[in-house]
């Protein structure tokens, strides 16, 4: 439970901070081109590279929340 708290809260500051100037974006568009580019899907213009990877982020959140919430419903239902 503590592991899942503790991955929520790292990944909304790493969300608040790379919505803030505090992250060169620079180092945001190459880390989102060569995640796109493995995916195979077009980059994003340089001025929503932020918002894109905020978007990310928060897919990754949802996306990680959701398959423990699945996981823990599954096993109480088997139980």
């Amino acid at each position: 439970m503590i592991g899942v708290i503790v991955f929520n809260v790292i990944m909304v500051l790493l969300g608040f901070a790379v919505a803030s100037p505090v992250v060169p974006a620079k180092l945001l568009s190459n880390t989102l081109g060569y995640l796109h580019t493995t995916i195979g899907i077009t980059t994003p213009a340089p001025d929503k590279v932020r918002l894109v990877v905020v978007i990310w982020i928060a897919s990754i959140i949802i996306i990680v929340d959701g398959m423990l919430l699945l996981l823990v419903f599954l096993t109480s239902i088997s139980g």
